[in-house]
């Protein structure tokens, strides 16, 4: 399972500084039902930013007066209740707007909503907009209403470490009027996201950021759709051979749309004896160097290529722990590799920290950034 782009907060603590967006999460069921948190994430996601988020338990005593203060210091607020929390949450708007519920359609909702559909509604305030959705389990999510778009773009850059990313953009951005917040996503692959300042131009600064790094930049928020598109339209494909990974590269992949297109299949490969009768890893090199090895992993994306024909096959083979490590091969020893069907061939030795969990989803991306690295004339601009 991925984890969720947005955190859980675990009460509202008041800032002296007024947000611009947050997000509320209603209702225990909503908080222990991870698979069907992660839905809710990823849809809200692709429809708003947010610079808070909280969660609150129906029973709750102080739910009145904390929403109260989280509404007067937030110029957007989307509340996403379970079914008890969307009328608790309903009845406690009426009380704050002196408002009384009314039903609308087959929805029980506030009078003063300006826009409704069945279980969703919004309230607008003079700037202020209040939007709020009842998440059912098993069911599709109902329509967002309101305006959440943001003044701020997502990119990544490719190649740098965090810190020379931030020396080398943050003279640029403070020309554009723009403000910078990085994270990496693993090392040498940097999340960026630019916000406009009161007269800023982001879309000036990611263009001439374009022009000075052509061959790192990643104008997409999510840079596996980026390779998945880019694959697409230059008409290659790609495969995988995983270990230690177990699929996740396969999955990260097929979970963006369009990706049957460029993904041709992937092999599990997590026994020894798979790696030898389904990708032709040899004897002698398991036997000398063992299935965590620069030279298995060669040997895996070989026969990843032999047996899909794809354009460029990636790999992964490691100890990602609790267990199985030792002196020479602790846990988070992990190769990775990366080639294309030529010939031309990227495997690195990765020592990564974490649990199991967070190692698997390093391996994987440092294989995506290998694949960027070793088809470039299909990834960046020369």
């Amino acid at each position: 399972m991925q984890t969720p782009e947005y955190a859980i907060m675990p009460h509202y603590q008041p800032k002296e500084a007024l947000m611009k967006t947050s997000l509320l999460i209603v209702g225990q069921s909503l908080k222990s039902n991870t698979l069907f948190l992660e839905y809710i994430y990823n849809y809200l996601g692709k429809l708003a930013q947010f610079d808070n988020q909280y969660f609150f338990d129906t029973n709750d005593k102080d739910i009145l007066l904390d929403l109260e203060q989280i509404l007067n210091t937030n110029e957007k607020v989307i509340i996403v209740a379970n079914k008890n929390g969307f009328n608790s949450i309903s009845k406690i708007l009426c009380t704050l707007k002196s408002d009384s519920l009314e039903l609308k359609g087959q929805t029980l909702i506030p009078s003063q909503a300006t826009e409704f559909s069945e279980d969703s509604y919004l309230l607008r305030e003079e700037k202020r907009q209040i939007a709020v959705l009842c998440a059912k389990e098993n069911q599709v999510l109902p329509t967002l209403h309101g305006d959440f778009s943001t003044c701020s773009l997502h990119f990544s850059l490719v190649g740098l470490d965090e810190d020379s990313t931030r020396v080398l953009l943050e003279p640029l951005a403070a020309t554009y009027e723009v403000k910078l917040n990085s994270t990496p996503i693993i090392e040498g692959w940097t999340n960026i996201e630019a916000k406009a300042m009161k007269y800023g131009d982001v879309q000036s600064f990611l263009e001439a950021a374009s022009s000075l790094f052509p061959d790192k930049i990643i104008q997409n928020k999510n840079p596996l759709e980026y390779i998945v598109q880019a694959l697409t339209k230059a008409n290659k494909t790609v495969t995988s051979a995983e270990s230690c990974t177990g699929g996740l590269i396969a999955s990260l992949l097929t979970s963006i749309s369009g990706s049957s297109s460029i993904f041709e299949g992937g092999i599990v490969s997590y026994s020894n004896d798979i790696k030898r009768s389904w990708l032709g890893v040899s004897e002698e090199t398991l036997k000398q160097y063992g299935a965590v090895s620069e030279l298995c992993v060669r040997e895996m994306m070989q026969g990843a290529l032999n047996a899909s024909l794809a354009d460029f096959a990636l790999a992964t083979s490691g100890i990602a722990g609790p267990g199985g490590g030792s002196e020479e091969k602790p846990v988070g020893t992990v190769f990775v590799g990366a080639r294309n069907k030529q010939g031309d061939i990227l495997v690195e030795r990765l020592l990564l920290k974490g649990d199991r969990n967070y190692i698997q989803k390093q391996s994987a991306y440092h294989a995506f950034k290998l694949l960027l690295e070793v088809g470039k004339e299909y990834f960046f601009k020369n």
